[in-house]
């Protein structure tokens, strides 16, 4: 997105000069706070709105997000099949932005994009522009399959941190609210220890319960915990399931998935999720 951004700034004038941190939940934010303790006064740092209070030695600090304290931020998000939809304020200025990303993690994404850019001196709406012609945010990234029955795939298979996977399930829930919704997940990434990594799982199947996913279909033992707290949640009659494999999940779901279905592969791209995706979307019976 920072790259879309600025391309209408020459190569000449496009620096190195700009470093983004937006670290997640349960982040100290110790390594944030030492990279930006070290910026030359040359540089921008571009920070989430939520960590605003942190110190830089950058000449230009630029805070983004959907708190209205943000310098560049986003109201009225919107999120659906076509995409995702809200208000840019900047500046003192106003756009409605229309992405084709999916997923209001992705608008937030697109905020830190236009704070770089204008701070290399691209203009609002060159950005904007820039943004709203992207297809995708990359291989793997809420990436949309369309299948010629109606099913769409979404294929978000980069990577399976808790934070990333609670954001894609938010948004299979919103684009798929009037469709049959269905999550497909492997084990999460998670840093520290065993009990670390049950609740992080736990946490998850609950919400996939609250958000009201219609099917979830778990593959491997090590993500067996989403499964199981799915169940405790309120999940029941088939409509969580535990497979020992992505084949597997593979077969279930070429003959269950029906006309319409909206379905989200979440998991690591070293497990073969992105290619279940891409099998599934080619996979009409």
């Amino acid at each position: 997105m920072i790259d879309a951004a600025l391309r209408a700034v020459p190569e000449a004038e496009r620096m190195p000069t700009a470093v983004v941190i937006s670290p997640g939940p349960g982040d100290d934010g110790s390594d944030a706070e030492g990279a930006l303790s070290t910026l030359s006064p040359e540089s921008v740092a571009v920070i989430s709105a939520d960590h605003s209070s942190w110190q830089s030695s950058a000449g230009t600090l630029v805070t983004f997000g959907l708190s209205p304290a943000a310098d560049v931020r986003a109201d009225d998000v919107d999120v659906s099949i076509d995409g995702t939809t809200f208000s840019l304020r900047a500046r003192g200025e106003v756009r409605r932005v229309s992405l084709r990303v999916l997923g209001e993690h992705l608008a937030t994404s697109a905020l830190a994009a236009i704070a770089v850019a204008l701070a290399h001196g691209v203009t609002l709406d060159n950005a904007v522009e820039a943004l709203e012609s992207l297809r995708g945010a990359g291989p793997g990234r809420m990436e949309r399959i369309d299948r010629s029955d109606g099913v769409t795939i979404i294929d978000d298979a980069a990577g399976s941190e808790p934070q990333s996977t609670a954001a894609a399930l938010k948004a299979l829930a919103q684009v798929g609210i009037a469709r049959r919704t269905v999550a497909v997940l492997g084990e999460l990434t998670v840093d520290g220890d065993g009990d670390d990594h049950a609740a992080a799982h736990d946490r998850i199947g609950r919400l996939i319960v609250r958000l009201n996913v219609k099917k979830l279909v778990v593959v491997g033992h090590d993500a067996r915990h989403i499964h199981n707290a799915a169940g405790l949640e309120g999940s029941w009659d088939g409509e969580s399931v535990l497979v020992d494999t992505v084949d597997e999940a593979y077969d279930l779901l070429r003959e269950e998935l029906q006309p319409e279905d909206v379905v989200l592969v979440k998991a690591s791209k070293h497990a073969g999720f992105s290619t279940l995706a891409h099998r599934l979307g080619e996979a009409i019976p």
